[in-house]
Protein backbone atom coordinates (compact mmCIF):
# COMPACT_ATOMS: atom_id res chain seq x y z
CA UNK A 1 0.00 0.00 0.00
CA UNK A 2 2.52 2.47 1.23
CA UNK A 3 4.67 1.31 -2.03
CA UNK A 4 1.44 2.41 -4.29
CA UNK A 5 1.13 6.04 -2.49
CA UNK A 6 4.70 6.59 -3.29
CA UNK A 7 4.18 5.41 -6.91
CA UNK A 8 1.25 7.69 -7.26
CA UNK A 9 2.91 10.84 -5.75
CA UNK A 10 6.03 9.88 -7.95
CA UNK A 11 3.63 10.16 -11.10
CA UNK A 12 2.09 13.17 -9.70
CA UNK A 13 5.48 15.32 -9.12
CA UNK A 14 6.65 14.15 -12.87
CA UNK A 15 3.16 15.83 -14.09
CA UNK A 16 3.55 19.10 -11.95
CA UNK A 17 7.19 18.83 -13.40
CA UNK A 18 5.90 18.87 -16.71
CA UNK A 19 3.59 21.46 -16.21
CA UNK A 20 6.65 23.81 -14.82
CA UNK A 21 8.39 23.23 -17.89
CA UNK A 22 5.12 24.19 -19.93
CA UNK A 23 4.91 27.53 -17.82
CA UNK A 24 8.75 28.36 -18.55
CA UNK A 25 8.16 27.84 -22.22
CA UNK A 26 5.40 29.86 -21.96
CA UNK A 27 7.23 32.46 -20.47
CA UNK A 28 10.62 31.98 -22.89
CA UNK A 29 8.00 32.55 -25.74
CA UNK A 30 6.26 35.90 -24.70
CA UNK A 31 9.94 37.32 -23.92
CA UNK A 32 11.14 36.07 -27.54
CA UNK A 33 8.20 37.56 -29.25
CA UNK A 34 8.33 40.79 -27.15
CA UNK A 35 5.52 39.92 -25.48
CA UNK A 36 2.95 40.22 -28.14
CA UNK A 37 -1.13 40.34 -28.07
CA UNK A 38 -0.86 36.78 -28.97
CA UNK A 39 1.81 35.09 -26.58
CA UNK A 40 0.56 36.64 -23.42
CA UNK A 41 -3.03 35.93 -24.02
CA UNK A 42 -2.30 32.22 -24.71
CA UNK A 43 0.09 32.50 -21.79
CA UNK A 44 -2.56 33.49 -19.23
CA UNK A 45 -4.92 30.73 -21.20
CA UNK A 46 -2.39 27.84 -20.79
CA UNK A 47 -1.29 28.51 -17.44
CA UNK A 48 -4.70 29.10 -16.40
CA UNK A 49 -5.27 25.78 -17.76
CA UNK A 50 -2.48 24.23 -15.93
CA UNK A 51 -3.29 25.63 -12.74
CA UNK A 52 -6.74 23.93 -12.89
CA UNK A 53 -6.21 21.10 -14.46
CA UNK A 54 -5.76 17.77 -12.71
CA UNK A 55 -6.63 17.03 -9.04
CA UNK A 56 -7.79 19.87 -7.60
CA UNK A 57 -8.13 20.04 -3.51
CA UNK A 58 -8.17 23.40 -2.82
CA UNK A 59 -8.10 26.20 -4.81
CA UNK A 60 -8.52 28.75 -2.46
CA UNK A 61 -5.39 27.73 -0.60
CA UNK A 62 -3.21 29.14 -3.46
CA UNK A 63 -5.40 31.10 -6.04
CA UNK A 64 -4.23 34.19 -5.08
CA UNK A 65 -0.58 33.78 -5.20
CA UNK A 66 -0.80 32.00 -8.98
CA UNK A 67 -2.63 35.47 -9.82
CA UNK A 68 0.47 37.16 -8.38
CA UNK A 69 3.08 34.86 -9.96
CA UNK A 70 1.30 35.53 -13.02
CA UNK A 71 1.97 39.40 -13.19
CA UNK A 72 5.32 39.17 -11.31
CA UNK A 73 6.84 37.03 -13.17
CA UNK A 74 5.73 38.71 -16.74
CA UNK A 75 6.85 42.23 -15.69
CA UNK A 76 10.07 40.24 -13.60
CA UNK A 77 10.91 38.63 -17.60
CA UNK A 78 10.20 42.05 -19.23
CA UNK A 79 12.78 43.42 -17.56
CA UNK A 80 16.02 41.25 -18.32
CA UNK A 81 17.87 41.31 -21.64
CA UNK A 82 20.68 38.97 -20.88
CA UNK A 83 20.42 35.52 -21.51
CA UNK A 84 22.62 34.94 -18.31
CA UNK A 85 20.31 36.27 -16.10
CA UNK A 86 16.70 35.69 -18.38
CA UNK A 87 16.49 31.78 -17.73
CA UNK A 88 17.73 31.67 -13.65
CA UNK A 89 14.62 34.17 -13.60
CA UNK A 90 12.30 31.90 -15.78
CA UNK A 91 13.50 28.13 -13.57
CA UNK A 92 12.62 30.62 -10.33
CA UNK A 93 9.07 31.96 -11.54
CA UNK A 94 8.54 27.98 -13.16
CA UNK A 95 10.04 26.65 -9.49
CA UNK A 96 7.34 28.85 -7.82
CA UNK A 97 4.80 27.89 -9.92
CA UNK A 98 5.70 24.24 -9.58
CA UNK A 99 4.87 24.72 -5.68
CA UNK A 100 2.12 26.63 -5.69
CA UNK A 101 0.85 23.27 -8.44
CA UNK A 102 2.43 20.53 -5.39
CA UNK A 103 0.01 22.55 -2.54
CA UNK A 104 -2.81 22.79 -4.47
CA UNK A 105 -2.53 18.86 -5.28
CA UNK A 106 -1.10 17.08 -2.21
CA UNK A 107 1.92 15.83 -4.00
CA UNK A 108 3.94 17.21 -0.56
CA UNK A 109 4.06 15.96 2.55
CA UNK A 110 4.90 18.73 4.94
CA UNK A 111 1.96 21.95 2.61
CA UNK A 112 2.52 24.54 5.35
CA UNK A 113 5.93 24.27 5.20
CA UNK A 114 5.88 24.93 1.55
CA UNK A 115 3.62 27.42 1.28
CA UNK A 116 5.67 29.36 3.94
CA UNK A 117 8.78 28.67 1.77
CA UNK A 118 6.54 29.88 -1.33
CA UNK A 119 5.60 32.82 0.21
CA UNK A 120 8.30 33.95 0.87
CA UNK A 121 10.59 33.66 -2.32
CA UNK A 122 7.47 34.94 -4.13
CA UNK A 123 7.72 38.59 -1.54
CA UNK A 124 11.41 38.15 -2.52
CA UNK A 125 10.53 38.08 -6.43
CA UNK A 126 7.88 41.03 -6.06
CA UNK A 127 10.52 43.36 -4.54
CA UNK A 128 13.58 42.08 -6.59
CA UNK A 129 10.86 43.13 -9.51
CA UNK A 130 10.37 46.98 -8.41
CA UNK A 131 13.93 47.25 -7.01
CA UNK A 132 15.12 45.97 -10.69
CA UNK A 133 12.75 48.46 -12.44
CA UNK A 134 12.86 51.87 -13.43
CA UNK A 135 10.86 53.00 -10.41
CA UNK A 136 10.54 56.50 -11.67
CA UNK A 137 8.49 55.09 -15.11
CA UNK A 138 5.22 54.81 -14.21
CA UNK A 139 6.22 55.12 -10.41
CA UNK A 140 2.92 55.44 -9.06
CA UNK A 141 1.52 52.59 -11.16
CA UNK A 142 3.96 50.32 -10.08
CA UNK A 143 3.76 51.48 -6.33
CA UNK A 144 0.57 50.45 -6.23
CA UNK A 145 0.87 47.18 -8.32
CA UNK A 146 3.42 46.16 -5.43
CA UNK A 147 0.84 47.08 -3.36
CA UNK A 148 -2.17 44.69 -4.13
CA UNK A 149 0.08 41.97 -4.61
CA UNK A 150 1.16 41.95 -1.82
CA UNK A 151 -2.45 42.71 -0.36
CA UNK A 152 -3.17 39.30 -1.94
CA UNK A 153 -0.26 37.19 -0.97
CA UNK A 154 -0.93 38.41 3.25
CA UNK A 155 -4.46 37.56 2.66
CA UNK A 156 -3.44 34.09 1.24
CA UNK A 157 -1.03 33.63 4.16
CA UNK A 158 -3.18 34.54 7.10
CA UNK A 159 -6.02 32.08 5.34
CA UNK A 160 -3.25 29.24 6.11
CA UNK A 161 -2.65 30.58 9.83
CA UNK A 162 -6.38 31.10 10.95
CA UNK A 163 -9.53 29.83 8.64
CA UNK A 164 -11.94 31.99 11.22
CA UNK A 165 -12.31 35.48 11.67
CA UNK A 166 -12.85 36.89 8.38
CA UNK A 167 -12.85 40.53 8.85
CA UNK A 168 -9.69 40.69 10.96
CA UNK A 169 -7.95 38.91 8.33
CA UNK A 170 -9.06 41.74 6.00
CA UNK A 171 -7.64 44.21 8.52
CA UNK A 172 -5.28 42.90 9.07
CA UNK A 173 -3.59 41.99 5.45
CA UNK A 174 -4.45 45.74 4.80
CA UNK A 175 -2.87 47.15 7.64
CA UNK A 176 0.39 45.01 6.96
CA UNK A 177 0.02 45.74 3.02
CA UNK A 178 0.13 49.22 3.93
CA UNK A 179 3.06 49.41 6.81
CA UNK A 180 4.92 47.34 3.47
CA UNK A 181 4.39 50.30 0.96
CA UNK A 182 5.44 52.66 3.84
CA UNK A 183 9.01 51.16 4.25
CA UNK A 184 9.24 50.04 0.17
CA UNK A 185 9.25 54.19 -0.18
CA UNK A 186 11.70 54.78 2.74
CA UNK A 187 13.84 51.57 1.45
CA UNK A 188 13.89 52.91 -1.91
CA UNK A 189 15.76 56.58 -0.91
CA UNK A 190 18.32 53.91 0.62
CA UNK A 191 21.34 52.96 -2.09
CA UNK A 192 21.52 49.58 -1.03
CA UNK A 193 21.46 47.87 -4.56
CA UNK A 194 18.27 46.20 -6.01
CA UNK A 195 19.09 43.15 -4.50
CA UNK A 196 19.90 44.43 -0.62
CA UNK A 197 16.68 46.49 -0.75
CA UNK A 198 14.61 43.05 -2.01
CA UNK A 199 16.02 40.97 0.54
CA UNK A 200 15.77 43.81 3.67
CA UNK A 201 11.86 44.24 2.58
CA UNK A 202 11.28 40.43 2.19
CA UNK A 203 12.47 40.73 6.37
CA UNK A 204 10.29 42.93 7.36
CA UNK A 205 7.34 41.19 5.82
CA UNK A 206 8.29 38.03 7.28
CA UNK A 207 9.24 39.48 10.80
CA UNK A 208 5.16 41.23 10.37
CA UNK A 209 3.85 37.88 9.32
CA UNK A 210 5.50 35.99 11.73
CA UNK A 211 4.20 38.63 14.71
CA UNK A 212 0.72 37.93 13.03
CA UNK A 213 0.95 34.02 13.33
CA UNK A 214 1.51 33.97 17.19
CA UNK A 215 -0.84 36.65 17.64
CA UNK A 216 -3.75 33.97 16.01
CA UNK A 217 -2.07 31.46 18.35
CA UNK A 218 -2.08 33.63 21.34
CA UNK A 219 1.96 33.22 21.71
CA UNK A 220 3.62 36.00 21.29
CA UNK A 221 6.44 36.63 24.25
CA UNK A 222 9.56 38.51 25.22
CA UNK A 223 11.60 35.90 23.22
CA UNK A 224 9.32 36.31 20.32
CA UNK A 225 10.21 40.08 20.36
CA UNK A 226 14.00 39.57 21.03
CA UNK A 227 14.52 36.46 18.43
CA UNK A 228 12.91 38.97 15.89
CA UNK A 229 15.04 42.26 17.05
CA UNK A 230 18.26 40.33 16.65
CA UNK A 231 17.02 38.50 13.24
CA UNK A 232 16.56 42.22 12.35
CA UNK A 233 19.95 44.04 13.57
CA UNK A 234 21.69 40.98 11.53
CA UNK A 235 19.95 41.36 8.35
CA UNK A 236 20.68 45.82 8.87
CA UNK A 237 24.58 44.49 9.77
CA UNK A 238 25.18 42.20 6.52
CA UNK A 239 23.36 44.13 4.27
CA UNK A 240 24.77 47.49 5.08
CA UNK A 241 27.97 45.42 5.32
CA UNK A 242 27.97 44.33 1.67
CA UNK A 243 26.56 47.64 0.55
CA UNK A 244 28.81 50.26 -1.56
CA UNK A 245 27.63 53.51 0.12
CA UNK A 246 29.05 55.77 -2.62
CA UNK A 247 26.20 57.87 -3.77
Amino acid sequence: MVEKLRSALRIVRSQLLLKAAAFALLLFWAKISGFSALSIFFFFLISVLLYFGGRVHSTAETLRSFIVLLFVSLFGVDMLNHFQFLIPAIVAFSFIFYIILGIKELAFARRPKWNYAKNILLSYLIFLTYFLSNRYDWFFGKYFLVFFGIVLLVTEWLFWLEKDFLKRRRVIALVISFLSLQLLWAVSLLPLGFINSATLMTVFVYIMLDFCKHHFRGTISKELIWKHFLVLCFSFAVIFAFTNWKI
